[in-house]
């Protein structure tokens, strides 16, 4: 099979390494060619960032914030959802001090927020305002904090006892005890921090019956709504679906234009055997086109469902065969980099581009070693470099299908 582009690609590739057949390129304009290169494709891709920063997402439209509130809670119980609002109460706290990914307002296009997710904020808005509520958090914190210190310390008080009882049904003498404490005294430090603990529990719960009494929170758990979760998520699937064609089509927007001229630079120059615009355009020519690569497949991956994947993901895991998975991408991988050198070996970098080389550089056509101009017999392999031609019988290069006295095959 041919490939009708496959010339092009070889002939870029070609004028990547030379000015022209007679002048190679030094290395120092090697070098300024490299950070040329690396300027211009950084160039690219921070003004694909900067073309793209204005454009609508759908988390500007559906923030994160406002997706933890409304779709994640969708399944969540009474108690679950409280505890997820006064999480996200904590962030709208500190929103001075916080990423947009916590707070609903704060993205890229504000006048975008979902007229539901507006309602959110404005609900957790006036919670902010709200000093008694937020001094029985800081309370609920104290306790909180209270009950895991007291929790931790039984445990430990716990496995001191059980340290204690062993060494006594051993029969250990005291002096030789890891604990250095009766199981007696253990015991009653172990009680006491038990009632103590109690007494915390109840204190949490007399607490966390005072935030639930909230006007301002029971306002946003009455909102929480199942039918709310499913307009918003089936919104969000919509916008998901439809934004990476719409951000593909403002990248390429700004990539194909520089592409196609940059082509006919390199055109133009190719037609008027300019070395060195050639090389260049040849290099800028590779350069364009990495972003451009880069972006449709980046975006191909992004169209395809996120639900199919993790449906997959899902059903091989419930069969307990997910190791299959990472098998296929594996064999994936070496598919591709088998396909990958094959392509490049057999199609750009082939033998018969090698031997091409070497002659026009005066290598071995066999070891590449560089040779004399009267060398018949390469020195380093012991290879012949000529062969008689079967139509003018003179002498010609070994590897070349075309004589190069008579030019005949």
């Amino acid at each position: 099979m041919k490939f009708s582009i496959l010339p092009k690609i070889q002939s870029v590739f070609s004028r990547l390494r030379s000015i022209s057949n007679n002048e190679p390129l030094s290395g120092l304009s090697l070098v300024i060619i490299i950070f040329l290169d690396i300027f211009v494709l950084v160039a690219l891709f921070q003004g694909l960032a900067d073309q793209t920063s204005s454009f609508t997402a759908p988390s500007d439209i559906i923030p994160y914030n406002c997706q933890a509130i409304a779709i994640d809670t969708k399944n969540y119980d009474k108690s679950q959802k409280i505890d997820q609002i006064l999480l996200q109460a904590r962030n709208y706290q500190y929103n001075d001090y916080t990423t947009y990914r916590v707070t609903p307002s704060s993205g890229n296009n504000p006048q975008s927020l979902h007229p539901e997710c507006a309602k959110i904020e404005d609900l957790f808005g006036k919670l902010k305002n709200d000093a008694a509520f937020y001094k029985l958090l800081d309370t609920r914190d104290q306790i909180i904090n209270r009950k895991s210190s007291l929790e931790s310390a039984i445990d430990k008080l716990k496995g001191s006892y059980d340290t204690v009882l062993l060494e006594k049904i051993a029969n250990q003498p005291k002096d030789q005890s890891i604990s250095g404490t009766s199981a007696d005294t253990i015991k009653q430090d172990l009680q006491k921090n038990t009632e103590e603990l109690a007494t915390v529990l109840e204190e949490e719960k007399a607490n966390m019956a005072l935030i639930e009494q909230n006007s301002n929170l029971q306002g946003i758990l009455a909102y929480l709504t199942p039918d709310l979760a499913e307009n918003l998520k089936t919104t969000l699937s919509r916008l998901e679906f439809y934004y990476p064609l719409k951000r593909l089509g403002v990248e390429l927007l700004f990539l194909i234009p520089l592409f196609l001229l940059v082509w006919f630079w390199n055109d133009h120059s190719i037609k008027r055997e300019n070395g060195t615009q050639t090389l260049i355009s040849s290099h800028l020519l590779v350069i364009v086109f990495i972003p451009i690569f880069w972006e449709i497949c980046y975006g191909i991956f992004e169209i395809i469902p996120k639900e199919l994947l993790q449906n997959l993901m899902k059903w091989l895991q419930d069969l307990q065969i997910l190791m299959f998975w990472y098998y296929f991408l594996i064999l994936l991988a070496i598919g591709v980099a088998l396909m990958s050198i094959y392509f490049l070996q057999k199609k750009i970098f082939n033998r018969k581009r090698l031997i091409e080389r070497r002659i026009e550089n005066g290598q071995c056509q066999f070891c590449g070693k560089r040779l004399k101009e009267w060398d018949i017999y390469c020195p380093f392999c012991g290879e012949n470099q000529f062969r008689k031609c079967g139509k003018c019988k003179e002498e010609t290069y070994r590897e070349l299908p075309i004589c190069r006295k008579c030019g005949k095959e």
